[in-house]
């Protein structure tokens, strides 16, 4: 039964969504009236993690960016420890060859493609790290014109990619950062991704969830978990909130709202929008990804070899294969004995993936991992899945042109979350900030 109007609660801001877009805001609005409504059990949105034997298996978000970026010093403020990849290899799995090499130089001459078109992929990879570096972590801007150059092309077009297994590799870094392939996608998100595997990046100890855990044990605000938004709407003194939760209705009201969830959701709840809002919250579709850890009986390293972390995979449902033990001390891995293999598939392969049973879909993951490492068949002990049917928020050609109005905040509703910059971690806290900007109607820089 809905509590009658009469007593209903009030707050200053409510957040709808507990990824770590929604925790931050709440985070930092500090000791304000503040509710946050998660609709899962636990809040944590794409950093969740799980363990399996000694080691953690990241079911999404697997490592942050360093540098001075803010999602690194978000962690280092709330006391997550951080270490460094020491990745030393440059490795991509393509027409059945593993190639890893310790230099650009030696990767390019590995790799099982026409002498011609490793000259060509050496310059443009040169060209791209020169032209475009200073992207890597920005918000996308508009009135930018590097953004603009990098929107208004896709990857093929602005690589001039002809050669089919080029194209290949190119769209498994296509698929990783946008979930589509290189065709599809505007050459901003694969080439921010690809200049950002050239950057530091860290892992978290713990797993990724334990930046989230922080917020949450850190915040002032009441989180409500479990509870499944049914409307937000505009009203004279600002927004109305009505969720389910243990089969029970309520309904709260707040001077400001955030939605902190991907925009097709924020869509299903939201009453009254403006067309011109709506029509740009329309266009921000979702690719799906899906993540799958095998426990094998051996340490990661016996298949990956020494300094590979991170694999992107050519023409598989797999689109790349990580070693989620690459930071652990040597000591613990010696003495373990086991290592854990990560596999995640982009959207086509996901959205296959997710109309199978569990077993099923990991029967696919297991099988590319055999044929990636042959001597993994028989060592796996267990193994784990996970599928993002809300993963990623593309970038088709054109998507510049709606970002202004993707962010706009109408009435008192403001929107957070990485769709409203590029995608991953460091865009998700990025939102945060610009909205709590917003919510302080103070300038953001």
């Amino acid at each position: 039964m809905t509590t009658p109007p009469t007593a209903l609660k009030t707050f200053d801001v409510v957040v709808v969504g507990g990824g770590i877009a929604g925790l931050t805001v709440a985070y930092r609005l500090g000791n304000q009236n503040v509710l946050l409504i998660e609709k899962e059990t636990q809040c944590g949105g794409r950093t969740l993690s799980t363990n399996m034997g000694s080691y953690v298996f990241n079911q999404g978000a697997q490592m942050i960016p360093g540098g001075e970026t803010n999602v690194a010093k978000l962690a280092d403020e709330l006391g997550v420890l951080r270490t460094l990849i020491d990745k030393t290899k440059t490795s991509t799995y393509i027409n059945g060859k593993l190639v890893a090499a310790s230099s650009d130089f030696k990767y390019l001459l590995g790799l099982p493609i026409p002498f011609v078109e490793k000259i060509k992929m050496a310059l443009r990879t040169v060209r791209m790290r020169s032209r475009y570096n200073g992207i890597v972590d920005r918000a996308p801007r508009s009135d930018d014109r590097t953004f603009q150059e990098l929107s208004e092309r896709t990857l093929v077009e602005l690589l001039n990619i002809k050669h089919p297994d080029v194209k290949g590799l190119w769209d498994s870094f296509s698929m990783a950062s946008s979930t589509l392939r290189s065709d599809e996608v505007a050459a901003f998100q694969p080439v921010n991704t690809f200049l950002h595997h050239a950057a530091d990046e860290f892992y978290v100890e713990g797993g990724t969830v334990q930046i989230t855990r922080a917020l949450v044990d850190q915040t002032d605000a009441r989180v409500e978990t479990g509870a499944v938004v049914t409307e937000v709407a505009s009203i004279d003194t600002g927004v109305s909130i009505k969720y389910e939760q243990n089969g029970a209705s309520h309904q709260v009201q707040a001077r400001q709202c955030v939605m902190a969830v991907p925009a097709p959701l924020a869509l299903r709840v939201l009453h009254d929008l403006p067309e011109k809002k709506r029509n740009a919250l329309a266009q921000c579709e979702y690719g799906a990804m899906s993540s799958a850890a095998f426990l094998v009986d051996k340490p990661s390293e016996y298949f990956f070899g020494e300094g590979v972390w991170r694999v992107p995979v050519v023409g598989k449902t797999t689109i790349g294969i990580g070693d989620p033990t690459f930071t652990f001390p040597e000591a613990l891995k010696q003495e373990d004995g086991r290592g854990l293999i990560r596999l995640y598939a982009g959207n086509a392969g996901s959205q296959m993936l997710q109309k199978m049973s569990d077993d099923e879909a990991l029967d696919v993951f297991e099988e590319d991992l055999f044929d990636i490492f042959p001597s993994a068949r028989n060592s796996v002990l267990t193994r784990d899945i996970k599928h993002w049917p809300y993963a990623i928020c593309p970038w088709r050609v054109g998507r510049l042109d709606l970002i202004d109005d993707i962010r706009a905040p109408h009435d008192n509703i403001h929107y957070c979350g990485d769709y409203t910059e590029n995608s991953g971690l460091e865009s998700a806290v990025l939102s945060a900030q610009r909205v709590v900007s917003e919510l302080a109607n103070t300038p953001y820089r």
